[in-house]
């Protein structure tokens, strides 16, 4: 079916439209006024459309008793080259029946014409209902405009429309306030993500929206402007909010343009694109796109906080609860007042108080103390007060307010937050102003280095309501500011080529300084921060099982009290990185670890050494179980046999089941495979028993190719020669049962295909299957911007290389890497895999053929570059 001449005339006019405001916006025009010009490209559209439906119905009397209005962000003129038209069709009961004829005319043409619409017919009083009955339809008719048709009409439900949100202004403020929380749930509680949707993520442009829409119920006003000269709206946050508005809408025209549709989302790829197109050069330590992105959170952050104290003094409290708290309340100090569930400086007091940094940081500390929430009256005082403050180096006094804070865990991360809107913190410690917005350019933080520390001090703190053994060792520590302070800055020194861990212990040494810490505090801050990163390397990437591991641990460590600090803040540290990353099984690590170290700090007793005794309590209990199962007298010799590492990692009924059915077995030259759910480390371990002749070459790799075609993911492996027998054990996720077991049928399958790859070497592997990539954003290579790296260590054990590769993950990356290692006769006995996100860190434990380290230096070469090969 042709189309309508309109319809072409339109498309004409949109393309060519659309085409001019690009190249505006690629001028460099300001984006308000890239705005301006699109929204009046689509007024002329929807007239155009308008009007000829009007000439095709012109006889028609019900036509004085239509109004087309547009609202949304079609009626505040902001809009974007490919936003959808939010337009409403007011009518008369009378004209209802054109209306709908309208309707249809005006969506089918307008979707033809390259507009999205979003059309509803509505009566005025029927509009006015719903928008009291549903938030969102209220924040989007609160920005209308009359487009075409009865002024009179759009008069008379507009005039109703404010009076009617003005008398109900309180319950439809809570309302756009939930509707907002629910959907920053869905798009980004906070706006320091690392893949933010402009329109929606926290500090997005909604949440300017958010203020006129509040600004409609309370004052019966949208526009920003207006707001500011009524008082509702503080001269700095309209500054901020101005600069911020058009920083965003420039980022959200770049996204639309580029798509070529609508698009709000800016991932990593596109972040890179716009930092480059945009001239961004970046700094020492600082790649262009983080540069640019530094920009990008700072305006989002202004958005923030001008927001959030918009909505709290829209929610202030009412008059029956401020004379009940005031009632319940009593002096904590000569300026300062506490009430059940408030604390505040009084009216007389408050432009003094508030202008007083000490005073400032001593109420804060005692909000803290007390679990109080600083009133909003007073925090606005605070907060306009700091803003004006010259920054000057702290004095005694306000360095002991602010350690006093750091002391106890109450609210004290959301405490931080406050001062670093203020920019207290930065005066406090000058380095932390670097991290304010600095994204670091890799997948495995979410957020920005400051949003990140506060989270890491929110996950210390919430430990104090911890049942479990993290929980105790956060309570038992008799300074917790350290641990705090340590967690504020333990990332202090990223932005810089040099290692950050290094940096940041030389900025701590002089946090120490600048905080007057004695000499000891000093000493454990510096080394915290130095190794923060200690407990990862060791519980992710070592085989906790050998001794050597857990003594050079221990000694790195030295003493109970800075095991327990560097333990807790590892805790808070991973779990602050982002949702999903502190999985069981790496918490399990770390628990490991602590609990192998702890108890050679407390008896002296290596675990897993020979002079452990646990491992003769566990040879007892394998005899034990051999004996009630009968096992013939070669499971004896074989359990003698057995590595200390074996013994120290397994469970003795485990091992004697497994000896006793490899005994019984041992003239079939075919493998065999059983399964069990591992609860200390919530993953599934898959033990695979075969004879092997020599030292195991080619194996793991074709052991992993059928872990992949199960759609299994290998978290760790370990691989033991029991005389002439490779044990090997593989713990693994299973994406297609994340909640608990998977079943019989499951687990036989999977020992089936292990073993039937393993007894048949010649048969090529069948096809991989990734399931738990669908679960992974994935990105172009473009943004992979970290090199891949593979390291050899020979100093930490005395048997075996360390071999770690450091990479991007993708499909089939460990069966690559490991059937590079097989072609290169590297020998494997231990592999620990650990995927960040969207790179991997894998630990291999590898000897020469005949048991010795890799240490020719050609050789290292010939493997590294076939690794680096394999990765690419």
């Amino acid at each position: 079916m042709p189309m309508r001449p309109i319809v072409l005339r339109c498309r004409e006019v949109l393309g060519e439209g659309r085409a001019k405001a690009r190249e505006q916006h690629n001028s460099g025009t300001p984006a308000m006024q890239v705005s301006t010009l699109i929204a009046d490209l689509y007024d002329d559209v929807v007239l155009d459309i308008w009007n000829q439906a009007i000439r095709e119905h012109a006889t028609d009397e019900r036509l004085a008793d239509l109004s087309l209005v547009a609202h949304g962000g079609f009626g505040r003129r902001d809009l974007a080259p490919y936003s959808d038209a939010d337009l409403m069709l007011l009518s008369t009961r009378r004209s209802e029946g054109l209306a709908n004829q309208f309707a249809g005319n005006l969506t089918r043409d307008l979707g033809d014409s390259g507009i999205v619409p979003g059309l509803s017919i509505r009566l005025p009083d029927e509009a006015c209902r719903r928008a009291w009955e549903d938030p969102v339809i209220f924040s989007s008719l609160a920005e209308s405009r009359l487009l075409a048709g009865s002024l009179r009409v759009y008069t008379k439900y507009f005039n109703a429309f404010r009076r009617g949100a003005m008398r109900r202004r309180k319950r439809l403020i809570k309302g756009v306030v939930a509707a907002r929380r629910a959907e920053r749930s869905k798009w980004g509680e906070t706006n320091y993500l690392l893949r933010p949707n402009v329109k929606c993520s926290r500090g997005g442009l909604r949440d300017i929206q958010l203020i006129r829409w509040i600004g409609f119920a309370r004052y019966g006003e949208t526009d920003l402007e207006r707001l500011r000269k009524l008082g509702a709206l503080p001269e700095e946050d309209s500054r901020f909010l101005r600069q911020a508005y058009s920083f965003l809408l420039r980022v959200r025209h770049e996204l639309h343009f580029r798509e070529g549709s609508c698009q709000d989302v800016m991932d990593r790829g596109t972040q890179m694109e716009i930092a480059a197109d945009w001239g961004y050069q970046g700094k020492e330590g600082v790649l262009p796109v983080e540069e640019f992105m530094q920009d990008y959170f700072d305006n989002t952050r202004n958005i923030r906080y001008a927001s959030t104290f918009f909505v709290d003094d829209a929610r202030s409290q009412p008059l029956l609860h401020r004379v009940y708290e005031w009632a319940l309340s009593q002096n904590v100090t000569d300026k300062i007042r506490m009430g059940p569930t408030h604390i505040w400086v009084p009216s007389e007091d408050l432009h003094e108080f508030a202008r007083s940094l000490p005073d400032v940081l001593r109420l804060m500390s005692l909000a803290n103390q007390h679990r109080r929430r600083i009133s909003h009256r007073t925090w606005q005082a605070i907060r306009e007060a700091m803003m004006d403050r010259k920054p000057m180096p702290p004095d005694p006094v306000t360095i002991e307010a602010f350690l006093s804070l750091l002391s106890r865990p109450g609210r004290l991360a959301q405490l931080l937050r406050r001062l670093h809107e203020l920019r207290i913190i930065e005066q406090l410690i000058p380095e932390f102003k670097r991290m304010r917005g600095l994204l670091q350019f890799n997948a495995y933080h979410q957020y920005t280095v400051d949003a990140h520390s506060f989270r890491a001090v929110e996950a210390a703190t919430d430990l104090e309501q911890d049942q479990g053994g993290m929980g105790r060792r956060y309570r038992r520590l008799d300074d917790k500011r350290l641990l705090h302070l340590a967690l504020l800055i333990h990332d202090i020194g990223k932005g810089y080529e040099e290692d950050h861990s290094i940096v940041g212990a030389r900025i701590a040494q002089r946090t120490a300084e600048r905080l007057m810490l004695d000499p000891t505090s000093a000493e454990t801050l510096e080394w915290l921060v130095l190794k923060h990163l200690a407990v990862n390397v060791v519980a992710f990437r070592h085989d906790l099982s050998d001794p050597e591991i857990v003594l050079s641990f221990a000694a790195e460590v030295g003493s109970i009290r800075r095991l327990e600090l560097l333990v807790v803040h590892t805790y808070a540290d991973l779990v602050a990185v982002g949702p999903g990353v502190a999985t069981d099984w790496k918490l399990n690590l770390i628990e490991d670890l602590y609990r192998r170290t702890r108890r050679y700090f407390d008896s002296g007793n290596l675990p897993g050494s020979p002079d452990d005794p646990e491992i003769e309590n566990k040879l007892s209990r394998v005899r034990q179980k051999l004996d009630e199962l009968g096992t013939p007298i070669g499971g004896y010799d074989l359990m003698e046999q057995m590595p200390l590492s074996m013994l120290s990692l397994g469970e003795p009924e485990d091992l004697a089941v497994d000896l006793d059915q490899l005994n019984r077995c041992q003239g079939n030259e075919a493998s065999f495979c059983t399964c069990k759910f591992d609860p200390h480390f919530n993953s599934m371990r898959y033990t695979l028993i075969h004879r092997e002749d020599q030292n195991s070459i080619g194996t793991f790799a074709r052991v992993t190719g059928a872990f992949s075609t199960c759609g299994l993911e290998i978290l760790r492996a370990q691989i033991e020669m029991v005389g002439s027998f490779a044990w090997d054990n593989f713990w693994v996720s299973d994406p297609d049962f994340p909640d608990g077991d998977p079943p019989q049928a499951r687990r036989d399958e999977v020992c089936q295909t292990i073993c039937r790859v393993v007894d048949s070497p010649e048969e090529p592997l069948p096809p991989q299957r990734r399931t738990w990539a669908q679960q992974r954003q994935r990105e172009p290579d473009s943004v992979n911007v970290l090199p891949s790296k593979v390291v050899f260590d020979n100093e930490t054990v005395d048997r075996y290389t360390i071999l770690s590769v450091f990479a991007y993950d993708h499909s089939g990356l460990l069966y690559r890497i490991a059937a590079m290692l097989g072609e290169k006769k590297v020998v494997l006995h231990f592999a620990k895999i650990d995927t960040h996100l969207d790179q991997i860190a894998d630990v291999f434990y590898v000897s020469e053929v005949d048991g010795s380290k890799i240490v020719n230096s050609q050789r290292r070469r010939e493997i590294r570059e076939a690794l680096l090969d394999a990765v690419s």
